[in-house]
């Protein structure tokens, strides 16, 4: 009897092992996305310069290389062209005949007014922000991506192979990946970009940045 039990826990082993073989970096990527944006909307006045990404990320959101559950989220981001101190301000989101008035909080490190609109509103054919009688049509921009979200993490994938494959042990892997569309103003850039990241359970990260364009690698953690 115990030499059957043994013979089939041998046999789960390799099952498990065959499995894990079948799974490719990108696999492994994919199945550890901390955050991921799929949509990006901005806009732009004299006084104002807004984004809104959409996508998933952590319900519970931290840096430890370890992914966890997912939720839903829609970042508004404002960033004033003038001297903005205050901790936070008021601001009015329309988007088809729904119109809520929402708190966005001062965030000291990218000194950008920040709120998280999920179950705040829903996303209709036409998004604006208001903020002190300005008001600022959002642009779906990701819609003219050449490169869309699942097309930045293959080149991700395909240039960070060995760093990636670095962070698999037998079946598991020990990290967890971002991939964020980065802000036009505060990086001074003409064209939009994704940062694909990866973070591992020792803290150490590497980065790769990739055109919406055309793909072309502007830059990656050597």
């Amino acid at each position: 009897m115990f030499k059957k039990v043994l013979a089939m826990l041998s046999l789960v082993v390799v099952c498990l092992g065959v499995a894990g073989c079948g799974k490719t970096i990108q696999n492994y990527v994919e199945e550890n996305m901390s955050e991921i944006t799929n949509e990006y909307y901005q806009a732009e006045n004299d006084n104002i310069y807004a984004t809104l990404s959409v996508g998933t990320r952590e319900k519970d959101y931290l840096y430890n290389g370890q992914s966890t559950e997912s939720v839903n989220f829609m970042l508004l981001t404002l960033t004033f062209k003038n001297d903005m101190r205050d901790k936070v301000i008021h601001v009015q989101v329309k988007s088809g005949e729904n119109t809520v008035s929402v708190e966005a909080e001062l965030n000291n490190l990218s000194d950008a007014y920040m709120v998280d609109l999920v179950d705040t509103i829903v996303l209709g054919d036409t998004v604006e922000i208001v903020y002190e009688n300005e008001t600022l049509p959002l642009t779906k921009v990701s819609n003219d991506f050449q490169i869309d979200a699942q097309k930045a993490i293959t080149i991700a994938c395909e240039n960070l192979s060995e760093k990636l494959e670095a962070c698999k042990s037998y079946n598991n892997f020990n990290a967890e990946c971002y991939l964020r569309v980065l802000n036009q103003k505060q990086n001074n850039f003409n064209e939009l970009y994704w940062c694909f990241t990866c973070l591992n359970y020792e803290g150490e990260s590497f980065s790769i940045i990739i055109s919406t364009v055309d793909g072309e690698i502007l830059a990656q953690t050597e």
